[in-house]
């Protein structure tokens, strides 16, 4: 599908359920929470990696400076120095980190397809299919534009991130299942749903947040990595009931050609 025609079926969306996404949630929940809680566990562990790696030339920078003998005006410009180099490593940081969660989540949607079409991987699906060179350049460009607009919804009186938070997630469903697509019309379909269903999305991510947290919270608190994937199911959803698939229509095509 183009970008003119989702934006057209987001236009036209028949209204969506709170209670019918709710339980839906919960029944994928039950086929895909061994996926949600591996991606819980890559996130973490990639990191914690990264934060490690980051760590390294700072604390080469450090003991730079506290073996170094350097007068007063000399140590302003190690400092100056110090903490420029500091707030670019921690953007590289961020960026990366980023990348590593969008590509995960993006993957993570795809096994959840597979899942509630109850069909077995026979294409190649893993938390490692977009992890490749045709994907990467376009991945640190969303990944930038999350950075970007979630900053500028915190600049903005904290408020407005609850707003964005909605369409940013709905930029990843949406980069799932349309790789090939420019981060342009990502942006722009990701927007247009995530306006159009935001009450509902918000709604149902918030109170299955929250029962998530007090689920993993009642198993040593360890439980809540096994749970909390569950608030990525709504956007989903919404997604599937408002824009829909077409795997089966394009398979038929295909043998046809």
């Amino acid at each position: 599908m183009t970008t003119e025609e989702i934006v057209q079926k987001i236009n036209n969306a028949p209204r969506v359920d709170f209670g019918d996404i709710f339980s839906r949630a919960f029944d994928i929940f039950q086929k895909v929470w061994g996926q949600g809680l591996l991606m819980q566990v890559l996130i973490m562990a990639i990191s914690w990696g990264v934060s490690m790696v980051i760590m390294i030339p700072f604390s080469l920078v450090g003991a730079f400076i506290d073996s170094t003998e350097i007068n007063y005006s000399s140590g302003q410009e190690v400092s100056f120095v110090a903490i420029g180099f500091m707030i670019i490593m921690y953007l590289i940081m961020a960026i990366i980190l980023s990348v590593v969660s969008f590509a995960l989540q993006a993957a993570f949607y795809r096994i959840v397809r597979l899942k509630d079409r109850n069909k077995r991987d026979t294409t190649g699906v893993g938390f490692g299919m977009f992890v490749k060179k045709q994907y990467i350049k376009k991945l640190v460009v969303l990944s930038i534009f999350q950075i970007g607009i979630s900053a500028i919804a915190v600049l903005l009186f904290i408020l407005p991130i609850f707003f964005v938070i909605v369409p940013l997630q709905f930029a990843i469903v949406i980069f799932a299942f349309n790789p090939e697509w420019s981060v342009n019309d990502i942006y722009k379909a990701a927007f247009s749903l995530g306006t159009k269903k935001w009450a509902v999305t918000f709604g149902t991510c918030l109170v299955l947040g929250i029962l998530a947290l007090i689920t993993g919270f009642m198993a040593c608190f360890v439980g809540v990595y096994a749970t909390i994937s569950i608030v990525y199911l709504p956007a989903y959803l919404i997604y599937k009931d408002v824009v829909g698939f077409t795997e089966d229509d394009d398979l038929i095509a295909q043998i046809g050609v």
